[in-house]
């Protein structure tokens, strides 16, 4: 095995698991603007 080819292997692990955050992150961020949208619904006073 190259010392090439094991940072490439690196770099593409390190930018899968960015990925994977970034897009719990945003279906993190998504969960929570439901959340204030619903809780605004159900406090609004409005029947």
């Amino acid at each position: 095995m190259r010392t090439g080819q094991s940072l490439l292997e690196y770099v593409l692990a390190l930018a899968g698991v960015a990925a994977v955050v970034a897009v719990l992150g945003f279906l993190v961020l998504g969960a929570v603007g439901y959340g204030v949208r619903t809780e605004s619904l159900v406090s609004s006073e409005c029947p």
